[in-house]
């Protein structure tokens, strides 16, 4: 066993599929698609990458995430916040207790790593 793991960001596995929930989208079919890559032994961190379809919806997060855009166009804004662009090579955290709305533009692609305390 190794204890170096390459993130494919392009995974040849079947991916899981989701969406929001049905009261949370504000406009079109933001259908994702994940890949679960790795996690601790206790599960409270994970990574992957995830890929979702343009639309929006309103995005209550109850984790810490780190992501990284690595393909496509999307704008994360917080309620009563700041509107970031989330392209290809933009880094962004996301506390828990994030509540804001997710706009996909173009289809966006991130490699993610989630902390569930």
């Amino acid at each position: 066993m190794t204890n170096l793991i390459r993130i494919d960001h392009h995974p040849a596995t079947d991916p899981e599929l989701g969406s929001p929930r049905p009261e949370r989208v504000i406009e079109g079919a933001p259908n994702s698609q994940s890949w679960d890559m790795e996690a601790t032994p206790d599960g409270k961190v994970t990574c992957g990458v995830w890929e979702v379809a343009p639309g929006a919806w309103n995005v209550v997060k109850d984790a810490w995430e780190l992501m990284t855009i690595i393909s496509g166009r999307s704008e994360l804004t917080e309620d009563g916040g700041e509107t970031i662009e989330l392209v290809p090579g933009v880094s962004v955290v996301m506390r828990a207790g994030f509540r804001g709305v997710w706009r996909v533009i173009e289809p966006t692609r991130k490699v993610w790593t989630i902390y569930e305390a």
